[in-house]
């Protein structure tokens, strides 16, 4: 069993305790998967997830669609990244010729790899410069085709896809113990002080009434304007809980 599979089984054993991460190692697209790479500057895969997304009572309105698309990538790609980096400090080739992606909905819900490769580094600084790398590659086609095309501006979208990867680092760290580095990461990734400007945003934190911890967003996924949709205790038109 590879480095990448040792992992992986532990994301497994985190998962089926309710970390609710899907990973898979495939040998390329087919069966549902395809390739991140397909989603270009062209629109065309974009276009079609689209289409595909329903709210409960039926299609929202397009932004709210494109907001939906962009927060359901960034997410899957910020759960692959985090498992690996606050589970084991490694990080798998993530071009978008190695990931491939899953929908359900129009929205992505898993992520898999087709190489071995893998880098690992004891400092989280390295860790985070190259993710924050490979993250900007994956969503940049997306955001800028939505900007284009008038749906949200990509300051928005870049904003959203940090705060998916900061509430990614909240789960991870939970699920494998070590907040302190999930914090770490996440402040050295997408903190104010970020080196990428557009993934700067704040980072704090509350807690529910349950006392689990939760990363309080910097802007609003519109849910809250779907029939029957509500503010997330985490928006920030709703404030800390």
């Amino acid at each position: 069993m590879d480095r990448i599979d040792q992992t992986l089984g532990r994301i497994r054993v985190a998962s089926a305790d309710g970390y609710g991460v899907i990973i898979r190692r495939r040998s390329g697209p087919g069966d549902g998967w395809f390739s991140a790479g397909e989603l270009d500057g062209s629109g065309r895969v974009q276009a079609l997830l689209l289409s595909r997304i329903s709210g409960m009572a039926g299609p929202p309105e397009d932004h709210i669609r494109a907001e939906w698309l962009l927060e359901s990538l960034s997410r899957t790609v910020a759960d692959l990244g985090s498992s690996f980096m606050v589970a084991a400090r490694q990080l798998p080739e993530l071009s978008p010729a190695n990931v491939l992606l899953a929908a359900e909905g129009g929205l992505l819900r898993a992520s898999g790899l087709t190489s071995n490769e893998l880098f690992e580094s004891d400092r989280p600084e390295d860790l985070a410069d190259r993710f924050r790398a490979s993250f900007v590659e994956l969503m940049e086609p997306t955001i800028t085709w939505l900007d284009a095309q008038g749906l949200r501006p990509a300051k928005t979208l870049w904003h959203s896809a940090s705060d998916r990867f900061a509430q990614s680092m909240v789960w991870a760290g939970k699920a494998f113990d070590r907040p302190e580095l999930a914090l770490e990461l996440t402040m050295l990734t997408v903190g104010p002080e970020s080196p990428d400007p557009r993934l700067a945003i704040e980072i704090k934190r509350a807690e529910d009434d349950w006392g689990e911890e939760y990363h309080l967003r910097n802007t609003c996924c519109l849910a809250y304007r779907t029939p029957g949709g509500q503010l997330c205790q985490s928006c920030p038109l709703s404030g800390p809980a």
